[in-house]
């Protein structure tokens, strides 16, 4: 009976249970990249094939991880490093199984629909926490604040490309337009300021690639700038937040300057391999922190895991060979969002947009914050880009 199961039919419910669990589960989401994981065993051990996967996209992650394991076997503790590459194989399961088991109209819309459900959810239990709660920064039922504002990066452009989104019907499309108002909401009670920034230079980035509707961006984007400071002008705590982006005595700042700068001196001493990953904790909280932070191990804190910067992450814990398979992996895929793009320039908002700016928006956040290596993040991100994808051919059936 086995034998006969369809693996599309089952993946196709596997990414629908990913959709939904992703942005509010880390739990339920690893149930749905084991599930389907073991349904592509025990259907290839039965047919005795893989599924057919994408060969190029499966040569670079390849590539990637080949350096991975190298760096790690360099480690200061390689065991150590070793778990942290394959903890982070799982990762990529959504992008593969998106993009290999989304093959209809009604698959494509039956994920996007799940994913706004999810995102609506998430963005209730934020709304809730921040205004009847009490919580000073809205985190929904992500672990952080700051995930949460990243989620809100990732949210926001796939709301904006399902709210226009032909193939969908009117009423989804209307729910998506509301969900992603809800986001932006939810974006400014995160208080992450790097998100804040992000978007804003996403905005950005989209005008200055689609000149068709800079005019209508701007207008937009000016109200939604004089809606923010009429809040702001009301609320100490947004103000607060927003005091300390150019105060360069608050303390978060102040720490993440000593933590790039550690950063910069590991990557000096180790410059072709790194400490390896995981290493970060380590290396700083035991040799490389100065006396001028505060926010020490040796004083009851847990200690900073990793210096609040993608590229500074990867160079002091991988060397060169690390930020090089880290900027490599990224800028191919930059790379294929925005050939997508050119393809569908007659689309207002097209799958490869969406997914370009999802990922300017991390990487543009990630100046600020690590946020690349964390789980709920990467899962929310592949998942979407494989969706993305699919979606080019997927829209152009009939």
């Amino acid at each position: 009976m086995i034998k006969n199961i369809s693996i599309n039919s089952a993946m196709y419910y596997v990414v629908l249970l990913m959709a939904l669990a992703v942005p509010l589960s880390t739990a339920a989401a690893s149930i749905a990249v084991g599930l389907g994981t073991l349904f592509i065993i025990v259907w290839s051990v039965r047919h005795k094939s893989l599924p057919p996967f994408d060969a190029k996209i499966l040569e670079v992650l390849a590539v990637y991880f080949v350096l991975q394991f190298f760096i790690a076997l360099m480690s200061w503790e390689p065991m150590i490093s070793l778990r942290e590459v394959v903890g982070e194989v799982h990762r990529f399961f959504p992008l593969i199984f998106a993009l290999t088991f989304i093959k209809k109209r009604e698959q494509l819309c039956g994920v996007l629909i799940t994913s706004m459900v999810a995102f609506l959810i998430n963005d209730v239990v934020g709304i809730y926490q921040y205004f009847v709660q009490g919580e000073p920064r809205a985190y929904g039922l992500n672990h952080t604040p700051t995930f949460f504002g990243s989620f809100m990066l990732m949210q926001i452009p796939l709301l904006i490309f399902v709210a226009q989104l032909e193939v969908l019907s009117p009423l989804w499309r209307r729910l998506a337009v509301f969900v992603a108002g809800l986001s932006l909401i939810c974006l400014v009670l995160s208080m992450t300021r790097g998100s804040w920034l992000a978007f804003i230079l996403v905005v950005i980035v989209f005008v200055v690639l689609e000149k068709r509707w800079r005019v209508l961006t701007a207008k937009i984007f000016a109200g939604l700038a004089i809606a923010f400071l009429i809040v702001a002008l009301f609320s100490p705590k947004i103000q607060d937040r927003l005091t300390t982006l150019t105060n360069v005595k608050f303390q978060s700042n102040t720490e993440r300057v000593l933590m790039w700068k550690a950063a910069s001196e590991i990557f000096y001493d180790y410059p072709i391999y790194g400490v390896g990953q995981k290493m970060f904790f380590k290396a700083y909280n035991s040799y490389y922190i100065t006396h001028e932070s505060r926010e020490r191990s040796d004083r009851g804190m847990r200690g900073h895991t990793q210096p609040h910067n993608n590229l500074l992450h990867r160079a002091s814990e991988g060397g060169l060979i690390g930020l090089a398979a880290f900027v490599g992996l990224y800028v191919y895929f930059f790379w294929k969002f925005f050939t997508q793009f050119r393809r569908e320039r007659q689309f207002a908002f097209g799958a490869g947009m969406t997914a370009l700016l999802i990922l300017a928006g991390l990487q543009l956040e990630g100046l600020t914050d690590t946020n690349m290596n964390q789980v709920p993040i990467m899962r929310e991100f592949w998942l979407l880009a494989g969706t993305l994808i699919a979606a080019e051919n997927i829209l152009k059936q009939r």
